[in-house]
């Protein structure tokens, strides 16, 4: 009965309600891929795949941490996540010959690249969320034009017939912020979720450069001990 009624009501909106459906079923869309992405850079998916790299590290198997960063993902229901560190670090184990700093550079400039294709997409739910509520408020005004025109045209109507064409005209508004409302607190919500993992991601790009460096550098003096 609900559903008949909602149905009802937005069918009243016209051509303009059709196109803020349209408008909904792309921002849901964007929602549930960035949904799967950023559950990539959770501190139990950024420290799992932390621990295996170093793992194989730790154990002389530079191969195995390569094949990590290659083939690692996390299953969450029925998708295969991936972490946006996993190219990075795959970046750092295959350019270890670069001086430090040369090395942290570039590797932060490769997680900047990540985290752009992160935010691919987010653009849509901040447009969603800026033109929705006019195009409902484009269909409102034309719904008003058509009840005043419809007044004009038989005056016999009255007014009740114009008040209830103006709320019809209305659902327009409603559904234009019913899309705006949910869009722009994903866009925020995602947005904040990408500057709160910044630091944990630049963290683990300087953990491994470190750790590399400090096997290189005991790999030195216990071969100039063995002299």
């Amino acid at each position: 009965m609900l559903y008949n009624s909602l149905l009802d009501l937005l069918s009243k909106g016209g051509y303009t309600v059709l196109v803020l459906v349209l408008c909904s079923i792309l921002s849901l869309k964007v929602v549930i891929e960035k949904a799967v992405l950023f559950k990539g850079i959770t501190d139990k998916v950024i420290d799992d795949f932390k621990a295996k790299v170093f793992s194989s590290l730790q154990a002389g198997d530079k191969k195995e941490a390569l094949f990590y960063c290659k083939s690692y993902s996390w299953n969450w229901m029925f998708f295969n996540v991936k972490t946006p560190l996993a190219p990075v670090y795959k970046y750092i184990l295959e350019h270890i010959s670069m001086p430090e700093d040369v090395l942290l550079e570039r590797s932060l400039a490769k997680l900047d690249k990540e985290v752009i294709k992160i935010e691919k997409g987010l653009g849509i739910l901040a447009t969603l969320g800026s033109i929705s509520p006019f195009i409902g408020l484009f269909g409102t005004v034309i719904g008003i034009i058509r009840s005043f025109e419809a007044l004009a045209l038989n005056e016999a109507s009255g007014y009740l017939n114009v008040m209830a064409g103006i709320a019809e005209a209305l659902v327009s508004t409603a559904a234009g912020l019913l899309v705006a409302v949910p869009a722009v607190m994903f866009y925020n919500y995602y947005m904040r979720r990408i500057k709160s993992s910044m630091p944990a991601f630049e963290e683990a790009i300087h953990d491994l450069v470190y750790a590399l460096r400090k096997n290189e550098r005991e790999v030195k003096n216990a071969s100039l001990q063995d002299r």
